[in-house]
């Protein structure tokens, strides 16, 4: 048995010793695609958010032919895989800047054939333009118009929220919009009352990215039907049915949609109870206003941090005028309006400090109870190094007074010193005042339908009015298109649900 074994493993050593032995000739068959280029008219192809955009390689094939038919296709962006067809037609998502790569694999052998990697740059369709936020059918929805100043048309988008969140429903009892940048993002607060309340939403890609009562530090208040919320650069208030006050403070370089509200709601001396907070043009200006229904006075809001290191907010009655220039003996103390009831309230002209301080020109209009006359009362705020002075204006009658009620609708056209509000019983009428000649006002539209909402552009050429049957119709309000020498409709948009608030996006914010 032994002799076996060794007979064995000297003949296995053998065949091993000829292996290694023999000879590599290199006479491989590589397994190759049919020839193929494949090239692209551009290295950076540009697109829209939610529209489509198409595009078609160049192909250049072999001495012996072929047609994409011979090969599978795949396409990817950023990584992952959109598209199977020869050509793409993609509807891409999210907003930025994308690396695209196409693949041609060859069906006989399974070989790849690679283009050089391009770009695609996907722009937001909701960047600019007006947003618009609507009831149908009890509940809370968004849509969009923008101008395509290449086409020089204006495009629309419905139902926004629910298609981009696969039918979930937004809210219900819609109230306001606001428009903010942070660290370079914006975002669209959504205020609504009913279903998830309050939420913020990333503005150009139009994805839920914050629910408010979710971002309370210490739990959300007990009451968080918000009637409105202030956006301004380093910090927000939200004010609630109750007419309290919550503040957000924001650090010196925040990260979007992580900073926390404060559960507890500002105080301030005699208490207050605020009813109207001022729409302000927010980038422009770092003082706004509210009316305080307990105490029957107007309070300022100061935003100018003594520091660089995070948010502040200060709210405090009105300084009393310079004793050179007193109120005029027949205006109204704004810190203590006795038996005037407050109607309304506006911002115009509202400037960044550019050396000569923060200002801002207020308008109050007022009357006293039971009567008919309403009186428009301006006064100048202006901060300068943090110390602020007020100086009364001028005290006027509204001469609009006869034609408002109490569902007016106000818009303060900041750039342009003029007040636009709805009148008539039903608030079918649209009607526009001059603060500066103090004139009759005159009419501007009526309409088939009850007016729900106005807004202006940021530069108080155009304006946007919302109606009760879901149509949003685009105005010049340029100086030619008041006097009657040019077209004052510019866009109609129809079908959408009760209008709700309508703002312009990517400007001063509100």
């Amino acid at each position: 048995m032994k002799y076996i074994l060794k007979y064995k493993a000297i003949v296995l050593g053998i065949l091993l010793l000829q292996t290694a032995c023999l000879k590599d000739t290199g006479n491989y068959d590589y397994i190759q695609a049919k020839p193929v280029s494949i090239k692209f008219e551009s290295t950076i192809f540009d697109g829209i958010v939610d529209e489509v955009t198409e595009i078609t390689p160049l192909r250049t094939y072999g001495q012996n032919g072929g047609s994409a038919d011979d090969y599978d296709h795949e396409w990817y962006v950023s990584g992952d895989l959109v598209s199977r067809d020869s050509n793409l037609v993609y509807t891409g998502k999210l907003p930025g800047t994308h690396l695209l790569t196409y693949t041609m694999i060859d069906k006989s052998t399974g070989v790849r054939v690679f283009a050089a990697n391009t770009t695609l740059r996907l722009a937001s369709p909701y960047q600019n333009g007006w947003a618009i936020l609507y009831e149908e059918n009890g509940q809370s929805e968004l849509g969009h118009i923008r101008y395509d100043n290449i086409n020089k048309t204006y495009i629309t988008y419905r139902d926004i929220y629910s298609t981009k969140h696969n039918g979930e429903s937004l809210g219900s009892k819609p109230i306001k919009l606001k428009n903010y940048p942070n660290a370079g993002v914006w975002s669209l607060v959504v205020v609504q009352q009913g279903g998830q309340g309050p939420i913020e939403l990333d503005s150009y890609s139009m994805q839920k990215a914050l629910v408010t009562r979710e971002a309370f530090a210490g739990g959300s208040p007990n009451n968080l039907e918000a009637i409105n919320i202030g956006c301004y650069p380093n910090a927000h208030i939200l004010v609630n049915t109750e007419g309290q006050v919550f503040p957000r403070l924001f650090s010196s370089n925040p990260i979007p949609f992580s900073m926390p509200w404060l559960n507890i709601p500002m105080q301030i001396e005699k208490g207050m109870h605020i009813t109207d907070l001022w729409d302000a043009h927010a980038m422009r200006t770092y003082m706004s206003f509210m009316y305080d229904k307990l105490n029957n006075r107007l309070l300022y809001i100061n935003l100018s941090t003594p520091n660089s290191t995070g948010g502040y907010i200060d709210i405090d009655t009105i300084p009393s005028p310079q004793a050179s220039a007193p109120y005029p003996p027949d205006h109204v103390n704004l810190n203590n309006m006795k038996d005037w009831e407050y109607v309304w309230g506006g911002g115009f002209n509202e400037l960044p400090n550019y050396g000569n301080g923060i200002t801002v020109d207020g308008i109050v209009l007022m009357r006293k109870p039971g009567e008919s006359d309403i009186f428009l009362q301006s006064f100048g705020m202006r901060s300068v190094n943090r110390v602020i002075s007020f100086t009364p204006k001028q005290r006027k009658l509204f001469t609009g007074s006869h034609l408002v009620n109490e569902n007016t609708k106000y818009l303060a056209v900041k750039n342009k010193d003029f007040i636009f509000f709805t009148a008539g019983a039903d608030n079918k009428a649209l009607y526009y005042y001059d603060i500066i000649t103090g004139n009759a006002v005159k009419l501007f539209e009526k309409f088939d339908s009850r007016i729900t909402a106005l807004a202006e552009s940021d530069d108080s050429l155009q304006m946007s009015v919302g109606l009760e049957d879901g149509t949003v119709i685009l105005f010049s309000i340029s100086d030619n298109a008041l006097t009657g020498n040019a077209d004052k409709e510019l866009f109609r948009m129809t079908g959408l649900g009760k209008i709700a608030d309508i703002i312009t996006k990517g400007g001063f914010m509100r």
